[in-house]
């Protein structure tokens, strides 16, 4: 039987290679690209004009040390090996981390001379992100564990305290004395609200759990851990959330998005200040009525995010923290959470003046009917 022209050997593996959902590059010997597939271009977000006779280290993330990259081609040229295959993190033409499964081997003559190099890169993205989120969920719940022993080894010995502290407060006559009395009872109240913030917030359900959530509480619980952080860097912090102000929420994802917001403020923060921006710091938490939604906002001081990179905060694994820093995940599971609860959010940024976000609720009540607007 004739072999037709689309059954073509040479034609044929070029349109495997050129339909593969896998990303495909081909290099001389001399570290240049001579070919990408179509997956390569999709996932890297560079043009086959502009990869052809560009290096592969355009893909470099900085995530890997020199030595790593030398290992894998000692192992590639090695001809006992001839092949290295491994988890590599890439970062696309925009900025955003892709880590990918890659394999390499050389591509050779009929007469085994070396020709080249073919790598084959499977995007994990998706696996990396659920893994970080079963990885985070695991840490959650050893928090809770921790947390639960933490409030009786620490709360039953504080009761005590606290209990004396208001007998001896009851006998005592003595101004100073009572006054010293009462700051160990405010103390000991303290510590208490404390552990409980902390026990609250590491508690989490498996589906969000839609209630009527007071916003104020959802924050008191979470200053009261990020406190410290604020005087320790001399911020003020500024907390204006009307009085009963409700919305429809799930008390625990709430605590973490809020509490995630708050780190990446102190962080920014913190980062201004290393840059030389010593003026007084603030942060601020304001909620009210916006239209038909409850808005809340949360500004700081900070260090503030470049425009290129306003749109890619959301992303999973994008992260401007450094290296050990950040894993780039607490923004995407950020929106997932507000996503999952129906709600919205959004940021505004300038470069060495701060960054605002804003959440978007439904409120427990209806927004009051405007005559003036349109159904």
């Amino acid at each position: 039987m004739p072999i037709t022209p689309e059954y073509d050997p040479q034609n044929l593996f070029f349109r495997c290679v050129e339909d593969c959902s896998e990303a495909i590059m081909f290099t001389d010997t001399q570290d240049r690209l001579i070919y990408v597939n179509p997956a390569w271009q999709s996932i890297y977000g560079y043009t086959r004009e502009e990869a052809i006779g560009q290096s592969p280290r355009i893909l470099h993330s900085g995530h890997h040390p020199k030595s790593f990259y030398e290992e894998m081609w000692d192992a590639i040229r090695n001809p006992e090996i001839a092949h290295w295959k491994g988890e590599v993190i890439n970062r696309a033409k925009d900025g955003t981390i892709v880590p990918v499964l890659l394999t390499i081997t050389p591509f050779k003559s009929p007469s085994g001379e070396t020709h080249g190099y073919m790598g084959i890169a499977l995007d994990v993205s998706s696996r990396k992100e659920l893994e970080a989120k079963v990885a985070q969920q695991d840490r959650l719940a050893s928090i809770g564990l921790l947390a639960s022993g933490l409030a009786h080894e620490v709360g039953t010995p504080l009761g005590v305290i606290r209990g004396r502290a208001e007998f001896l407060l009851m006998q005592a006559s003595e101004q100073l004395l009572r006054k010293n009395l009462e700051v160990i009872v405010s103390q000991i109240d303290r510590i208490s609200k404390l552990i409980q913030s902390l026990l609250r917030i590491s508690r989490g359900t498996t589906t969000p759990r839609l209630e009527e959530v007071q916003l104020a509480a959802v924050i008191d619980d979470v200053m009261a851990l990020v406190a410290q952080n604020l005087r320790a860097d001399n911020v003020a912090a500024i907390v204006e959330i009307p009085e009963g102000l409700r919305a429809f929420g799930d008390f625990n994802r709430l605590q973490q998005v809020f509490l995630n917001l708050l780190m990446n403020s102190v962080y920014a923060i913190r980062k201004a200040i290393r840059d030389g921006r010593k003026e007084p710091h603030r942060l601020a938490i304001e909620a009210s009525r916006r239209g038909r939604k409850i808005a809340i906002e949360v500004r700081d001081t900070g260090c503030g995010i470049s425009p290129e990179d306003l749109n890619k905060i959301f992303k999973p694994f994008f992260t401007t923290k450094d290296v050990g820093e950040g894993t780039g995940l607490g923004l995407a599971i950020v929106a997932q959470l507000l996503h999952e609860m129906k709600g919205e959010i959004s940021v505004e940024s300038t470069q060495n003046q701060g960054t605002a976000f804003t959440i978007l609720l439904d409120p427990i009540d209806p927004a009051p009917s405007d005559p003036t607007q349109v159904p």
